[in-house]
């Protein structure tokens, strides 16, 4: 594991690995990339929610950025696919799987994992049942629950299980924004850490459904 850095650095642009040039072969996450657009220089200005719940909740435009304590999330695109063999989903007759694309930066001082207890936990669709995420895809190179490491963004895809009938292309889904409690007590036995995720902001997603992929 890389030596934490001790604050924002500039970071160069990575090459695109092997998986990048072999997208050809992977058609639903050819699909996932393809049309993929980052909105940057739009920030939105968050605080007070805490302290004030009477106030409406943030809404973050797609492309913009969600600053939190630990993550900014720039929310991207909500997608329904048939399957998506890459997350290990190939859902039974009456499932679909729903991806939303997200680019995540850790802004701490060390790694932090992409999965649950890391970036799953601070955002989710506004949809019954759904808990964190089955798996998350870091689109680059398709690499399965990442760690985020610090001050480099990440364009990450969160996937999950839904009945065929919760979305349809063209719908609204609302996604949900957490942030997190730093705690610094108990250290020796805990260490640092960001738990307790809140409700910080919202955003909303048309629905793209791109059905079985290329090869559907």
């Amino acid at each position: 594991m890389p030596a934490a850095s001790t604050g924002p650095q500039p970071v160069a642009e990575r090459p695109r690995g092997a998986f990048a040039r072999t997208v050809d072969r992977i058609p639903t996450v050819v699909l996932l990339i393809a049309g993929a657009a980052l909105v940057l220089g739009v920030v939105g200005l968050f605080g007070g929610l805490d302290d004030a719940p009477s106030e409406p909740l943030t809404r973050v435009q797609p492309g913009q950025e969600h600053v939190g304590a630990q993550l900014t999330i720039v929310p991207e695109r909500a997608m329904l696919v048939d399957t998506l063999p890459e997350a290990f989903l190939e859902p039974e007759d009456g499932s679909r799987v729903l991806v939303v694309t997200s680019i995540v930066t850790n802004t701490w001082d060390r790694p932090v994992l992409s999965s649950e207890g890391g970036a799953s936990d601070n955002l989710r669709p506004d949809l019954p049942g759904l808990e964190a995420p089955e798996n998350v895809l870091l689109l680059l190179d398709g690499t399965r629950r990442p760690w985020l490491e610090p001050h480099l963004p990440a364009e990450l895809a969160f996937a999950w299980t839904v009945p065929e009938d919760a979305l349809a292309d063209g719908d609204a889904l609302r996604v949900n924004l957490y942030d997190k409690v730093y705690r610094a007590e108990g250290f020796v036995t805990v260490g640092e850490r960001f738990q307790e995720p809140f409700l910080a902001a919202y955003t909303e997603l048309e629905v793209e459904d791109l059905g079985a992929g290329a090869d559907g």
